[in-house]
């Protein structure tokens, strides 16, 4: 049973500032427009947004994607995918119960990146979204590379113990 305990308001406030800093960060190291980010649409929601299929009892966060038509399209151009990133809330609050050492900012600001690195990827037909299990394992372990060198310019001794944390703990990376 998935317990269901959501982020608090300050829970969402660091978050906030978590999504601000993993944007720009992204952004910056694929070089990407305020248009190619709209252009790579995409949600960040927490588990009171989620639907019942979006949420994981192990992943503190995971990608979903949508096909979606634009209002009275009926072409092919029409269509684009929509991309939902979603927290875990619950996993993550309890990621941080177990392991002290870990603070919310730094673990927020390294999932949201990892999260908009595979957006990114997908979006630019880099990675295809659906594929096989051994597939997805080595994205995985891409994107974690990828998101510790997006991270590595920010000085926060507790991002390194989070980073840490990743390495030692790669199964939590197999959402």
């Amino acid at each position: 049973m998935v317990s269901q305990r959501c982020f608090a308001d300050i829970h969402t406030r660091v978050l906030s500032d978590a999504v601000v800093i993993a944007e720009e960060m992204t952004s910056d190291y694929y070089k990407l427009s305020r248009s190619q980010w709209l252009k790579s649409r995409y949600d960040i929601l927490t588990l009171p947004e989620l639907r019942q299929d979006e949420i994981s009892s192990h992943a503190l966060a995971q990608v979903a994607r949508y096909t979606c038509i634009r209002p009275g399209g009926m072409l092919k151009s029409d269509y684009y995918d929509l991309y939902r990133i979603c927290l875990q809330d619950h996993n993550i609050i309890d990621t941080l119960d177990n392991c002290r050492h870990l603070e919310l900012f730094p673990l927020l600001l390294y999932v949201v990146t990892h999260e908009l690195v595979h957006v990114v990827r997908f979006s630019r037909f880099q990675q295809l979204f659906d594929v096989t299990p051994e597939e997805k394992t080595q994205e995985e372990r891409r994107v974690h590379r990828l998101t510790e060198t997006i991270l590595a310019p920010v000085a926060m001794p507790s991002l390194r113990e989070v980073l840490a944390y990743y390495r030692e703990h790669p199964e939590i990376l197999n959402a």
